[in-house]
């Protein structure tokens, strides 16, 4: 009974964690679909204090995300890939937006402190080399 207790209390500590950084994904994106590119990044960095260090990298990235509706044009669906949890205290969260012309990867990584999750790194990209991959591998796995 003990364990049982003890499983379902680091359970929901765990999910009250994560939804920390899920929150903060779903606040970038809702930000990001109104357009507000520039809150979407200043809200997904909010979370580390230590990112005002670097505000020229965080310039570039407002830059770059704005450039994209351009490249692209209008942003059609946004799902989450895959969240990939490394020990307790590291997340790497995928997600795929599609677009007029392509698809594109975002990436969220967060590391747990003590009072919650805090954002590590953010990135974007076309390259979905490694999602073929994948694909690829499970379709071939599905044929034996």
């Amino acid at each position: 009974m003990k364990s049982i207790l003890l499983l379902l209390s680091l359970t929901i500590s765990f999910n009250l964690f994560a939804a920390d950084y899920q929150q903060e994904i779903n606040k970038f994106f809702e930000l990001y679909k109104k357009n507000k590119i520039d809150e979407a990044v200043n809200s997904i960095y909010s979370t580390n204090e230590y990112v005002s260090a670097i505000p020229d990298q965080i310039k570039n990235v407002k830059t770059q995300l704005n450039a994209l509706k351009g490249l692209v044009g209008e942003v059609h669906h946004i799902g989450k890939l895959d969240t990939f949890l490394v020990g307790e205290s590291f997340v790497y969260v995928t997600y795929l937006a599609t677009y007029d012309r392509q698809p594109v990867r975002y990436e969220f990584q967060f590391f747990k402190v003590k009072d919650g999750w805090r954002i590590y790194s953010f990135s974007f990209d076309d390259d979905l080399t490694e999602i073929q991959n994948q694909a690829r591998k499970a379709a071939w796995a599905s044929k034996k």
